[in-house]
């Protein structure tokens, strides 16, 4: 369909909630995609947080080439942008998360593959090109039957990462409202068919069957269990891939974390769909950078990412790539594939044309001198 020269991601997501209101059962999974837990002061921190830090550009440095290519975890890319896991491709666009891993594919970027999608590993990976860089995320499920299966075929079909979120024991947004919602959406739409086991017995995927029962007791028992260090450790010794967790937010957790020999730390609020009150991602950031500092594993970072601007303070402030889930969801919604590409390629823009009046030639040159908070500001008032 070619591009909609949406011109940015606040355009992007106008024209993706126009399109989406139109349709009932589409306003349905828009206005799900928006919840947020509790009073959503995570939710709207998160986007606010970036406005705190103010550029400091360096003058008469800028060059004509500007570098945006970066490795993860030793695959080269051709931005510090990947998609985050989410599980409602599938509810905007007929082909689900196979259009994101295949605009994501044409941007040289990766995908993370949410395990909760509605599509089999072995069909994603069948149905995106075999050279993009993609990435298996997984919980650390009751029945380690079903983590096992996630990573067994994220292996055979040559992800190259696991990233595990370790953030979830309970449901934060468990109130009637969202479990209405919810109910009309996941219990009417997703069948989830990664997850082979239920109570102890193998579920019947082949019928593409959504169950209200699986967004119930039993698949929160299941999915959102009381998972411990000793299943991180487990993770980790089923598989020589490299392991990035996910859901870190404190500098203890993530000096925790580093000891079980992980290769990425993803600091994340979980969309601001989990605990309310935490910190936005980009303030916790820092703390995290430093407690790994010295070691070779990578931070990322998700959470309120909208404009270059917030990728490039991200960076500045220790990220080494950063993940987006909404804006890759407007576009595919807008646009399909082609849609989920133009999101990348407004991102990489606006990244280049940042870094540029920063004066930076290449991502080696956002450091931490070209963000202040803005307290040191007011503070000499």
């Amino acid at each position: 369909m070619g591009t909609t020269n949406a011109g940015s991601i606040a355009e992007m997501k106008r024209r993706a909630k126009d399109k989406m209101q139109r349709n009932e059962k589409l306003f349905q999974v828009w206005n799900y995609i928006h919840l947020a837990s509790g009073d959503r002061q995570t939710y709207c921190d998160s986007f606010s947080a970036f406005s705190r830090w103010r550029f400091q550009p360096r003058i008469l440095t800028a060059r004509p080439d500007v570098s945006r290519r970066t490795t993860l975890l030793g695959q080269p890319v051709s931005c510090p942008i990947g998609i985050a896991p989410v599980i409602h491709f599938s509810f905007i666009h007929p082909d689900g998360v196979a259009v994101a891993g295949r605009g994501a594919c044409r941007a040289g970027a990766v995908t993370i593959l949410d395990c909760l999608e509605n599509i089999t590993i072995d069909d994603f990976s069948t149905a995106v090109p075999k050279e993009g860089i993609y990435w298996a995320q997984t919980y650390m499920f009751k029945d380690k039957r079903n983590t096992m299966n996630v990573i067994r075929k994220a292996e055979k079909y040559g992800f190259k990462a696991l990233v595990v979120t370790v953030d979830s024991p309970v449901h934060e947004m468990d109130n009637p409202e969202v479990c209405r919602r919810q109910d009309e959406i996941l219990g009417a739409q997703a069948w989830c068919p990664n997850i082979q086991f239920l109570e102890g017995q193998r579920r019947d995927v082949s019928k593409k069957i959504s169950s209200p029962i699986f967004w119930g007791d039993v698949g929160k028992r299941e999915m959102l269990c009381f998972a411990d260090w000793e299943n991180l450790a487990w993770v980790k010794q089923q598989t020589k891939l490299p392991i990035v967790v996910k859901g870190v937010l404190t500098a203890e957790s993530a000096k925790r974390v580093a000891k079980f020999g992980v290769s990425g730390i993803i600091v994340s609020a979980h969309g601001g769909r989990n605990l309310d009150g935490v910190p936005a991602p980009l303030d916790a950031l820092p703390d995290v950078v430093n407690a790994v500092r010295g070691t070779n594993i990578e931070v990322y970072m998700d959470g309120g990412i909208r404009t270059g601007n917030d990728v490039v303070k991200a960076l500045a402030l220790g990220a080494r790539a950063v993940f987006i889930g909404r804006p890759a969801l407007y576009g595919a919604a807008v646009n399909g594939e082609d849609g989920v590409y133009e999101v990348f390629e407004i991102l990489k823009r606006e990244l280049r044309i940042t870094m540029a009046l920063n004066g930076c030639s290449s991502l080696k040159d956002i450091t931490r001198s070209i963000v202040k908070h803005e307290r040191e500001f007011h503070a000499k008032l």
